[in-house]
């Protein structure tokens, strides 16, 4: 079982809270663990999680994904966390997590390494159709236009809350990035992620660095999106907001 430590008191929901943050390791932000935590205690935040993009144990020889950590720096990623946090214990909730795909041969070696280094708690962020280690573009949700695009991207969902290793679904419409319509099988595929946090109790993430990709020139719709939301108000589903924050 993944550890699940974030204790009620902290108001998982509340406002100055973030669990959605990266860092250098992912490649695709920036600053550091503690440029981070000292720009939140600049906003007035009391608790901050981290959930870069997490390594998996890759079985195609010489493949190294360009979004993530490589597996070996992951013990470092959490004794750096676990310093900070001790460093930082009076002023701020520091809580150690990742996030994940949904890579059903992989799972196994994510569960031994959470437990072995106690990470308390995966967000799921759905990027890929199977996995990227072939052609990572083209297996990209929210890189396609396709209605059978959003349909997979659903089933996928589905299937890794399943699991029960989520604590809540990041970015839940990426799909829609790079769609030009919000058409029936766009909405369809929206109803059925919807339905699936509804049913097994699992939070939506309100992406805020989703909405500096709206209004494309090339008129995709990006993400995070009206349409969606407002089909999610209609479930009984919780949400949560996830922030960028940037080190100052």
């Amino acid at each position: 079982m993944i550890v699940k430590k974030i204790s009620a008191r902290e108001g998982l929901f509340s406002m100055l809270t973030n669990y959605h943050t990266h860092t250098t390791r992912c490649g695709h932000a920036e600053g550091t663990e503690e440029e981070y935590i000292l720009t939140a205690l600049r906003c007035g935040y009391k608790v901050l999680g981290f959930s870069d993009h997490t390594p998996w144990a890759y079985a195609t020889p010489g493949f190294v994904s360009h979004i993530r950590m490589l597996p070996a720096q992951l013990d470092d990623y959490v004794l750096t966390l676990r310093s900070l946090r001790e460093k930082y214990a009076d002023r701020l909730h520091l809580h150690i997590g990742l996030e994940a795909e949904y890579f059903p041969a992989y799972l196994g070696w994510l569960k031994e390494e959470t437990e072995r280094l106690g990470i308390e708690y995966l967000i799921l962020g759905c990027h890929y159709d199977t996995t990227d280690e072939q052609d990572a573009k083209a297996r990209r949700f929210g890189g396609s236009a396709s209605p059978a695009h959003g349909r997979r991207y659903a089933e996928q969902v589905e299937r890794a809350l399943e699991t029960g290793l989520y604590r809540y679904l990041a970015h839940p419409d990426l799909f829609l990035n790079r769609m030009t319509a919000f058409d029936a099988e766009a909405e369809k595929a929206c109803r059925e992620v919807c339905a699936a946090a509804a049913r097994l109790d699992i939070p939506l993430e309100y992406n805020m660095a989703g909405l500096t990709l709206q209004r494309r020139p090339d008129g995709s719709l990006g993400y995070t999106r009206d349409e969606f939301w407002r089909i999610a108000a209609e479930y009984p589903v919780r949400a949560i907001v996830g922030l960028s924050l940037i080190p100052i």
